[in-house]
């Protein structure tokens, strides 16, 4: 999650999506799972930093705050299983 104002945010996404574009043209997602699929979310959230950093941008960062109960065993058990099958959430 950001905050920033909306001539910040029209910069970043006129320089994010341009990049995420060449990349769904180069890159075949035809053998990847749901999982998988959702590259191009992944490559975004690292794209942000690259963009802070490159731009001289001040930020903060803020601890995540779970508002809802969180089950551990079940979300740490779903990790160890997508590590043990390679990333395939147990498929």
């Amino acid at each position: 999650m950001m905050i920033m104002t909306r001539s910040e945010l029209d910069a970043y996404a006129s320089w994010m999506f341009p990049l995420l574009f060449e990349l769904e043209k180069n890159l075949d997602i035809s053998g990847y799972d749901s999982y998988e699929r959702r590259v191009f979310g992944f490559v975004g959230e690292r794209l942000l930093d690259i963009y802070l950093d490159a731009q001289e941008k001040e930020y903060i960062e803020v601890p995540f705050v779970f508002e809802e109960k969180q089950n551990w065993l079940k979300k740490g058990g779903a990790f160890l299983l997508r590590k043990i099958t390679g990333g395939k959430n147990g498929k």
